[in-house]
């Protein structure tokens, strides 16, 4: 799937609510930003909204007054991998594969492996 390209500042309010696990407010992600300002964070978030790559997830406070907050649906993972080629996929995994030290990663990734061609078997 081919995912919009976001710019520089939707790229940063992104990489923010990635990088937490926590519903954001706007004024959370202009805490954690490097001088985003709030008028910023709320225009990306309007947009990252309307295009799909974030919810609104809750009511939060702010002091006294009520904020929506904000986490992602997409993921990182799904943003990065929407550019990247069918060929350069096989030579990413063989890759990691090669330098991978973790038994149980590679372990969870044969799994994975196992898992999709009994899928695809179904078919």
């Amino acid at each position: 799937m081919k995912l919009q390209r976001l710019t520089k500042r939707e790229s940063q309010v992104m990489e923010i609510l990635w990088a937490n696990d926590l519903e954001m407010s706007a004024n959370d992600i202009r805490l954690a930003s490097e001088g985003l300002s709030i008028y910023t964070i709320q225009q990306a978030l309007q947009y990252l909204l309307s295009i799909g790559f974030v919810e609104v997830s809750g009511i939060g406070k702010n002091k006294k007054a009520i904020t929506r907050l904000y986490k992602p649906i997409v993921t990182e993972s799904e943003y990065v991998s929407s550019f990247i080629k069918p060929d350069t996929f096989a030579q990413i995994a063989t890759n990691f594969i090669k330098n991978n030290e973790s038994l149980e990663s590679l372990n969870d990734l044969e799994d994975l492996i196992k898992k999709k061609k009994k899928d695809l078997k179904g078919k």
